[in-house]
């Protein structure tokens, strides 16, 4: 919401985020050749696809550590030092998410609540004196950094749940595999595959 004394600049159009959204999920299935996450018990072994879904899992990963902080130090310049409305749609994320991604490359920490302040000039000492970077072209920053972080946050997301799928389906006849065999299998520590295991058989009321 617009605060009483703060001058905004002009809106920033949001990308498409639908859409993007959208062609995220594609490119997962086309990547693991099934046309959703209940294909794997039925259509096809699920050897492979959880070694499909991990590496788009860790794709996305990389990709975030690339781009998230750059979202979010564009946003947070956006907000101290050149405030515009409706940064929460042109970043693709919800109020409270907008918040909490300042919050988190200010603070460190993505519950603490931001400043209130009366005008731009407070804004931008309490700016400098949080220590928030000041970012050239932040519009434009923003505008390459979100549409990435978003596209990576949706294959993540899906290919989680291909992957959640998969180490159930080994977990059942026929292949009845030990969590340490699916760990093995995958390269990932065990914990995780019960912690998605569990989520499995969570979502299919097991």
């Amino acid at each position: 919401m617009p605060k009483a004394g703060i001058t905004y600049g002009p809106r920033i159009a949001a990308p498409d985020y639908e859409e993007i959204g959208k062609k995220a999920e594609r490119q997962v299935h086309k990547a693991m050749g099934l046309s959703g996450p209940e294909d794997l018990v039925s259509k096809v072994r699920a050897e492979e696809p959880a070694v499909k879904a991990w590496r788009i899992v860790e794709q996305a990963d990389a990709e975030l550590g690339s781009y998230l902080d750059e979202r979010d130090q564009a946003l947070a310049h956006l907000w101290f030092y050149d405030p515009r409305l409706g940064l929460a749609r042109t970043a693709g994320l919800s109020t409270m998410g907008y918040r909490g991604a300042i919050a988190r490359i200010v603070y460190g920490d993505k519950k603490h609540s931001l400043p209130e302040v009366r005008s731009n000039e407070e804004l931008a000492r309490v700016g400098k004196k949080l220590g928030v970077e000041r970012v050239e072209n932040a519009e434009a920053r923003l505008l390459e950094a979100a549409p990435i972080v978003y596209a990576a946050r949706t294959r993540r997301a899906v290919a989680v749940r291909y992957m959640q799928e998969a180490v159930r389906a080994l977990s059942m006849p026929p292949y009845e595999w030990t969590p340490d065999q699916i760990a093995e299998h995958v390269g990932v520590e065990r914990a995780l595959i019960y912690k998605q295991r569990d989520a499995a058989m969570k979502r299919h009321g097991l």
